[in-house]
């Protein structure tokens, strides 16, 4: 698909959503309420890289959580908007950091269709967790997969700041109408 693509159901294509740093924390906030409002504590936050990475270490912290692990998932093809996707694939950093008994916040920068939170989701659960919570900084409102905490429900391609495109503002871009 190319930038002049009609809309689809999954994204209106009226301009990329530009994700700001204070964005960034405003989702951070709204996560983290929802979190301590649940009554969830985790014991290892989970974070999917590479966008879950910010979100992660951060809730981590705010959250006191002692322990963080990291996987890979790799899905969409590059950072161009409404680039394409492939089957995702796991790659864990190392041993993965998870044992019987714990209480797991999955963490990642967004779920479109929910591909790759249902690998994550299984990677996790074959660790034998006791409860398994997911958070993402921005969720796709077609996702099928659902997330227990959500910074913000978009309609279109979104770009971050740890993104290439995020420097040079795609055309037609809109901030985060929160």
């Amino acid at each position: 698909m190319t930038r002049t693509d009609p809309p689809t159901a999954m994204w209106a294509r009226a301009g990329a959503y530009v994700f700001e740093w204070a964005d960034v924390g405003r989702a951070l906030t709204r996560i983290e309420d929802g979190v301590r409002a649940s009554g969830f504590r985790p014991t290892v936050v989970h974070a999917v890289a590479r966008g879950g990475l910010v979100a992660g270490a951060h809730l981590a912290n705010v959250l006191d959580v002692p322990r963080l692990s990291l996987t890979r998932v790799r899905r969409t093809t590059s950072d161009e908007r409404y680039a394409a996707k492939r089957e995702p694939t796991c790659e864990p950093f190392g041993a993965l950091d998870l044992v019987e008994g714990d209480r797991v916040l999955v963490v990642d920068d967004i779920v479109g269709t929910g591909a790759t939170a249902e690998v994550v989701r299984d990677q996790v659960l074959a660790a034998g967790v006791a409860e398994l919570r997911f958070a993402v900084l921005v969720r796709n409102h077609l996702a099928e997969f659902a997330v227990d905490d959500c910074g913000f429900v978009a309609d279109d391609w979104v770009v971050f700041p740890w993104e290439d495109g995020f420097r040079d503002r795609p055309a037609g871009w809109r901030a985060v109408p929160w």
